[in-house]
């Protein structure tokens, strides 16, 4: 079995590119996080430009209004950005600006990154959180590169 195909048995349901296949460690290692797993949040989709995410929404990630709160969406989109800006090198977030399009009803949602741009110091990326297709918030999360490897 090559690399690759070891990988991702380690996450079914997830489709990894070759193009990170020299991050395994950092994959494992940011896939374990405990707050990642303690909200259950499982990749989908890891490339050199683009991470999906997705997570079951709990009956305790759910406001007094029975909808999922902002900060379990916020911790999606901010695992996500986590997730994306540490494949290759360490980084930590530097700023964030998070838009909330519409209230999250769905029973599970999805997170998607890509590459807004990146420096030899910072690593940009637009986060975008949906439910049942739609969009539910959108943002630009900035990482500041403190290992360039």
């Amino acid at each position: 079995m090559d690399i690759l195909q070891n990988i991702m048995s380690e996450f079914p349901g997830c489709e990894i590119d070759p193009s990170v296949e020299g991050c395994i460690d950092r994959i494992r290692d940011l896939y374990n996080a405990p707050f990642a797993r303690m909200m259950s949040i499982e990749p989908t989709y890891i490339s050199k430009d683009e991470v999906r995410m997705k997570m079951t929404v709990k009956p305790e990630f759910k406001n007094s209004h029975g909808i999922c709160h902002g900060a379990a969406i916020y911790a999606l989109a901010d695992h996500t950005f986590a997730f994306a800006s540490n494949l290759f090198v360490d980084a930590t977030g530097q700023n964030t600006n998070t838009t909330y399009h519409r209230p999250a009803t769905c029973d599970v949602l999805e997170s998607v990154s890509k590459v807004i741009n990146e420096s030899r110091n910072l690593h940009v990326l637009d986060i975008r959180i949906y439910g049942n297709g739609k969009l539910i918030s959108s943002g630009v999360y900035t990482a500041f590169k403190i290992n360039r490897g």
